[in-house]
């Protein structure tokens, strides 16, 4: 099985198909591993191109590449995911904020017909609760 990495030390060099690994998938993969180690992406006309370097000698770098390439599938699948249901999540969204509109004519007109059936004065409504609703005569 041919090996699409090399190692040498602390650094790392990874090869990645873009038929296989879109762009975007890449850098989000990647973002959980700028803790262990730098990272400098690249492209040619059909590869990605991934060169790291660990921050720290201690870490295994074959055993970090491993998990790289298990998050590289895992963002790829999100991603596919993503594009598959773009259309069924925005009409979901557009559903919940369609049934959320507010009409402002027939709202305003609402308003105006309920300001004129009760209209409240001042002295109507800033009452202290206590005096209104306690007797007197405690």
């Amino acid at each position: 099985m041919e090996k699409f990495y090399t190692i040498k030390d602390n650094y790392a060099e990874i090869l990645l198909s873009k038929d296989i690994y879109p762009l975007v998938s890449v850098k989000k993969a990647l973002a959980n591993f700028m803790e262990e180690t730098y990272i400098k992406i690249s492209s040619d006309k059909d590869k990605i191109i991934v060169q790291m370097v660990l921050k720290e000698n201690k870490k295994n770098l074959e055993k970090i590449i491993g998990e790289l390439y298990n998050e590289f599938l895992r963002e790829s699948l999100r991603y596919n995911i993503a594009i598959e249901t773009k259309n069924l999540r925005e009409l979901i969204v557009g559903r919940a904020l369609y049934t959320t509109c507010i009409d402002l004519e027939n709202n305003q007109k609402e308003e105006n017909n309920a300001t004129q059936k009760e209209e409240y004065g001042l002295d109507e409504v800033a009452v202290n609760w206590f005096d209104k609703y306690t007797d007197k005569e405690d």
